[in-house]
């Protein structure tokens, strides 16, 4: 019972000081070193709270960490992720299981392209740019961010909107019509993300992608869901 208490606290410091991530670097663009190493070094006082054996466990983390430091320093070289940014997922590479690790990832796109879009309306509402109309502009960035949002909570598992049941009906007796459904969500998310990008940089000429608080985020929404302990059969009573 202890240890499980012990592990609740440990998850809770876990998502407060992602959630510091995300403050600190929308506000300055940089991520604390002391905040990153506090995320690494919990995590054997993690693997000890939920009795994590050192095989294949603990070697599991430790070479999933190792892959995807490597990776991120080739990212880091070709100037297509941040120093700090490197820094956090490694860290957080060292809590989150393998098996685990692919819905990290995809939640983290899925939040960074919300994010990205979300500030992009922000600045733009606020630029300065000749010859742009920021209120128009910020306008369909807010329109683009919402759809974004709709799309990645029904990625994530997040609430959705229902179906309509004449839409429904129709592609049930109907392949082409069913193919253009499936299809249709993706034509949007095409146009939506291609449209922005091109807004945006109409203001901007870099367009600032906010890793850090998309690995945060998407940290957070493992350990709000659960699904960090759910793979640990000894936490669930598996």
């Amino acid at each position: 019972m202890q240890s499980q208490i012990f592990t609740y606290v440990l998850l809770a410091g876990l998502a407060i000081a992602l959630l510091w991530v995300i403050v600190t670097d929308l506000k300055s663009r940089t991520i604390s070193n002391r905040l990153t190493m506090t995320v690494a070094l919990g995590a054997p006082l993690y693997w000890l709270s939920i009795g994590l054996p050192l095989w294949p466990g603990i070697a599991f983390q430790l070479g999933l960490a190792a892959v995807v430091f490597a990776v991120c320093c080739v990212l880091f070289a070709i100037r297509q992720m941040g120093g700090g940014d490197v820094k956090l997922l490694t860290a957080l590479s060292l809590w989150i299981p393998p098996s685990q690790f692919t819905f990290l990832l995809v939640a983290m796109a899925m939040l960074g392209w919300v994010l990205t879009m979300a500030v992009g309306a922000w600045r733009v509402a606020h630029s300065n740019a000749f010859k742009t109309s920021p209120a128009r502009d910020s306008a369909l960035l807010v329109l683009g961010t919402l759809i974004a949002v709709l799309f990645a909570s029904a990625v994530l598992g997040g609430p959705t909107l229902p179906v309509p049941e004449g839409l429904v009906e129709t592609t049930s007796s109907s392949p082409l019509a069913a193919i253009a459904v499936i299809l249709a969500p993706f034509a949007i998310l095409l146009v939506v993300t291609l449209g922005s990008i091109r807004i945006i940089r109409r203001h901007e000429r870099d367009l600032w992608v906010p890793y850090g608080p998309a690995i945060s985020l998407a940290g957070i929404w493992i350990v709000a869901s659960g699904q960090l302990l759910a793979a640990h059969p000894a936490m669930t009573g598996g």
